[in-house]
């Protein structure tokens, strides 16, 4: 039996009548719109988590230009350009890609209460403290030298429902939790949203 022959030209035209009544532009309807129009589809508009890109979007934090970071992260340009757009990290001031206020969702582990606990923490300032302890926990588990974990004495974080953590100082409770073979924080750290 013989295949039944397509009809493009009918799938094109309905596609774009469901498109306008959609109240989409043509453009929109036939899946390639102009620059400034967003796509008709969710599909595609929320990037899938890169380290090579994150390392850039990090490069551009410290005051690299997008053309330096996208080279140091073995990018190109244009999309690290588009990753950061999508993100919503990023915008445009005076024809340079500045980085704004991150506040994605990130899932990290802290120790707090003498427990490893894994939470999500709602942007990039509270992220950027609990990475800063973990490594100062790290360090103190290679040198044994406790001062590390001075800066940290009191310090709380809070997670997106605003619960709040105590970051553990405790010596003896760290190497314990140390022992039991807590996760490492590269395996943790994640973009949630």
């Amino acid at each position: 039996m013989a295949k039944r022959k397509r009809d493009y030209k009918a799938e094109y035209r309905r596609r774009i009548e469901r498109g306008l009544s959609k109240g989409q532009t043509r453009s929109q309807a036939r899946g390639h719109p102009r620059s400034g129009e967003g796509h008709a589809s969710r599909r595609g508009s929320t990037p899938r988590y890169d380290r090579r890109l994150e390392e850039g979007l990090k490069e551009m934090r410290r005051g690299k230009s997008l053309k330096a970071a996208a080279k140091s992260a073995h990018v190109a340009p244009e999309r690290l350009r588009k990753y950061a757009a999508q993100t919503g990290v990023v915008q445009k001031e005076r024809s340079r890609w500045v980085v704004k206020n991150d506040r994605r969702s990130r899932e990290l582990q802290i120790f707090s209460g003498g427990r490893a606990l894994t939470i999500v923490v709602p942007g990039y300032a509270e992220a950027e403290l609990i990475g800063r302890y973990m490594s100062a926990v790290g360090e103190f588990l290679r040198t044994n030298n406790a001062s590390n974990l001075r800066p940290f004495v009191g310090e709380q974080v809070a997670d997106v429902n605003g619960r709040t953590y105590l970051l553990e100082t405790r010596p003896n409770l760290l190497y314990r939790l140390h022992a039991l073979g807590v996760e490492p924080f590269e395996q943790v750290y994640r973009i949630v949203s």
